[in-house]
Parts: structure tokens; sequence; C-alpha cells
């Protein structure tokens, strides 16, 4: 269960990212206030992406549980996390084909870079045990 715990990494990193890319892309061809970007950005990864979101969080934990609760050797971490970043980006492939929104790709990306900076405090919850 620790090992789900640390979910929060991605939703951080992934968070971030795609605010700082909708503030970028709101701030460059109009001609708004900081202010209103930040508003609209901020509104926009909260309450658009909000399926996106649950559906996210969902597929992280189920590969999480499903992974990490068959077998618990840290030797194999790498090539899960590398399992759980391929399932998961084929949905935000998938939705980049028909929709080609910018935020999917970058959503890629992102969460490749938050299993990456998983991979310690999964290593570390696994030696504990």
């Amino acid at each position: 269960m620790k090992i789900v715990l640390t979910n929060w990494i991605s939703i951080a990193v992934m968070f971030v990212s795609l605010f700082l890319v909708l503030l970028v892309t709101e701030l460059l061809p109009d001609f708004i206030t900081l202010k209103e970007a930040l508003y609209n950005s901020f509104g926009t990864v909260i309450v658009y992406y909000m399926s996106f979101w649950i559906a996210f969080l969902l597929l992280m934990v189920l590969f999480d549980v499903l992974f990490f609760s068959l077998n618990k050797q840290p030797q194999y971490t790498n090539y899960k996390l590398i399992v759980e970043w391929f399932l998961i980006s084929l949905s935000f492939i998938y939705w980049f084909i028909p929709y080609s929104k910018l935020m999917f790709l970058v959503a890629t990306l992102a969460f490749a870079l938050s299993q990456f900076l998983r991979r310690s405090s999964i290593l570390r919850v696994l030696q504990t045990k």
C-alpha cells in the first residue's frame, strides 16, 4: 500500500507540467493579463481535464497494486515502471490522435519523468519490507 502513496510524485509532476504548458499557450496568442492566464490555466487543468485525472489515478493505483503485490523484488522495479508507463501512455496517445491536443503529448513525457522520479521512493519502500 505504501507504493500506491508514491503516486503523489506523478500527480505533482503531471499537474505542474500541464499547468505550465497551458499557461504558456494562454499567454502567447492572446493579449490577456497574467492573472487571467493563471486562472484560465488552473481552471482548465482542474475542471476540463477532470476525467483525465480520475482515469490516470485509477490506472496508476490499479497497475501499482497489480505489479507490486505479485512480485516485490526490487530488481524488477524498472521493468514494472516501464510497463506501467507504456500501458497508461497508450491511452494518452490514443486521445492525442483524434483530439490533436498537445496536452496529451506533454502528459506522456511528464509521466515518463515522474516514473523515473518515483523509482527511488519505490525502492526505499521495497527495501524496508
